[in-house]
């Protein structure tokens, strides 16, 4: 049988143990507020999710006449959504030497890359989570949920500015008022910009600085974490997936997260019991899940803005 190209092997490895000083290992990962752990839970019980949302009637009056019969009102049954469950894995092996082979890590091999797979599958929830678009696998191809940007999007809570626009205070006000003037005052709490547009708005002509003397230190506080709008109040994160390198331009991207679940069909795990035919390990960390959006109309995002 044909080695398998992908096995992890020891040749090459620069963190095995050698005769000089190697740099300590580090784990690069995202610190800022993940989506995907602001969202509730719920459950799925096949691979089509289908759940219900409803609505009132507009607010009017229903002034009646005292001696007058009464005349029913329309009524409006609940309407049925759907999205589709998306599997995600990360799998890797890796072989019996490489695990033998004494690290500066101290740790086994094998859970050191359980420890990296876990990471990366977290990142490869929040990417879809954000940026998938829905693909049925009718034909065979890889079946994929719709994501926040596709799935809360409807004609009245997304905008597309003309691409370079300049985010301001006034863009972000302007927006919030058509959230609440669209969603009955059902607003977004939360919203999630690129390092850039965090800048923007850390940098608002509104915001003062505030200069805070210690007796050990001296700050310049330079930053909004809360934006304190007439439609509401939001707080504001940074995130390293809103916006992409590829992107021509950068979005603004407002949740309302009580509004929105993540429904698992299958919770995330490891699985070890794997085939293998050779002297390796395999693993593989997998799940299964998709996106509930409970009101689109609570959430909006906006494109074309200047990203650098």
């Amino acid at each position: 049988m044909a080695a398998d190209a992908n096995l992890l092997r020891s040749y090459g490895d620069v963190s095995a143990k050698e005769d000089v000083v190697l740099n300590a290992i580090e784990y690069l990962t995202a610190n800022e507020t993940m989506i995907q752990n602001m969202l509730g839970r719920t459950e799925a019980i096949n691979t089509i999710h289908s759940y219900l949302v409803d609505t009132c009637r507009t607010a009017a009056s229903a002034a009646v006449a005292e001696d007058a019969d009464y005349t029913d009102l329309a009524r409006t049954t609940p309407t049925r959504l759907t999205n589709i469950v998306e599997n995600i894995a990360i799998p890797f092996s890796v072989t019996k030497v490489q695990q033998a082979v004494q690290k500066y890590s101290g740790e086994n091999e094998l859970e050191r890359q359980t420890k990296k797979a876990l990471i990366e599958w977290a990142d490869a929830l929040e990417y879809d989570l954000i940026h998938s678009t829905l693909v049925s696998g009718a034909s065979g191809t890889v079946v994929k949920m719709s994501g926040l940007l596709e799935a809360i999007s409807t004609s009245s809570n997304y905008t597309a500015h003309n691409s370079g626009t300049v985010f301001s205070a006034s863009i972000l006000e302007g927006l919030m008022k058509d959230n609440w003037d669209y969603s009955n005052g059902d607003v977004a709490t939360d919203i999630f910009v690129g390092s850039y547009l965090k800048n923007k708005i850390d940098n608002f002509t509104t915001k003062s600085y505030t200069v805070v003397n210690g007796s050990n230190n001296t700050s310049i506080v330079n930053m909004v974490n809360v934006y304190q709008t007439s439609a509401g109040s939001v707080r504001i994160h940074a995130h390293r997936l809103v916006s992409l390198s590829s992107d021509a331009t950068a979005r603004v991207l407002a949740l309302r997260p009580e509004k929105l679940k993540i429904a698992y069909l299958i919770k995330p795990y490891i699985d070890k019991d794997l085939a293998r035919s050779g002297p390796y390990d395999r693993r593989v960390v997998t799940g299964a899940m998709t996106l509930e959006v409970r009101n689109q109309k609570s959430n909006w995002h906006a494109t074309g803005f200047k990203k650098d």
